[in-house]
């Protein structure tokens, strides 16, 4: 087995964007805005670092052996727990870390940290791993990295055979598919971000806590789905495209009807 050429392209670059385009529209913003706290780009990725890679986990750790094999308790209960988690994580950032800086533009930094910050780790850091071990087989050998990853434990080999083969796979339609998810995935965690923020800092207006959580996790459900092997790849990648269109009209026009006190 060897890597084409366009396999190691596109993993590189696909791992450049995935860091640029965050980094790039965070410092975008704040030249745009440089009333902004940049600080709270930070605390929007210690959030979902804390709140969806840590806490979120262990959870997962308990909860997936239970949930089995069945579809739609894992639909129902992947979705629900990413929207808690993560919607939970800004409601407290918000209520420890950012009581002094409450404004919608503060609150739209925080969901680029957030957003940002998980593209860069779940998209970029997956992209630079798959091309060292790309540039590794096309090296080595594809024997010789079989036998340093499984050593003498052939169900390890195994498995690592399926995933090179699965990335021997990747072009730059992947690449272009995993970006598309990412910006995506971006704009729903400015949006709940600034409803979050909405909820905290706007009397009588906590209901947009929940309604994010569930907003979150009906957003979600055509991946767990995809996840499952239900949903194709097309008709997810539309449900995402239109579900995040909708989001970004309710955040607009709640951002106008609810404004800073500043504003």
């Amino acid at each position: 087995m060897t890597f084409s050429t366009e396999t190691i392209i596109a993993l590189g670059i696909g791992g450049l964007l995935a860091i640029a385009i965050p980094a790039a529209a965070i410092i975008i913003y704040k030249v745009k805005n440089k009333e902004t706290w940049l600080p709270a780009v930070f605390i929007g990725a210690g959030t979902f670092f804390v709140f969806a890679l840590i806490l979120e986990q262990l959870l997962h750790a308990v909860m997936l052996p239970v949930i089995g094999d069945s579809i739609a308790g894992y639909v129902i209960y992947g979705t629900l727990a990413a929207g808690i988690f993560e919607e939970t994580g800004r409601f407290v950032a918000y209520k420890l870390l950012m009581k002094k800086h409450y404004t919608t533009k503060n609150s739209i930094m925080m969901g680029l940290g957030h957003g940002g910050f998980e593209a860069m780790i779940l998209v970029g850091t997956m992209m630079f791993s798959y091309l060292a071990m790309a540039v590794m087989v096309n090296s080595m050998g594809i024997d010789e990295v079989l036998r340093l990853t499984g050593g003498d434990d052939p169900s390890v080999a195994e498995i690592a055979m399926a995933q090179l083969n699965a990335i021997s796979g990747f072009g730059f339609v992947n690449i272009g598919l995993s970006i598309f998810e990412r910006l995506i995935a971006m704009t729903v965690h400015v949006c709940f971000s600034v409803w979050v923020y909405k909820a905290v800092s706007v009397k009588g207006k906590l209901w947009l806590f929940p309604a994010a959580v569930l907003a979150h996790a009906v957003v979600d459900v055509c991946a767990a789905l995809y996840q499952k092997g239900v949903m194709e790849l097309l008709p997810m990648y539309i449900y995402m495209a239109v579900g995040t269109a909708i989001i970004v009209v309710i955040t607009v026009i709640m951002a106008k009807k609810l404004p800073d006190k500043a504003e």
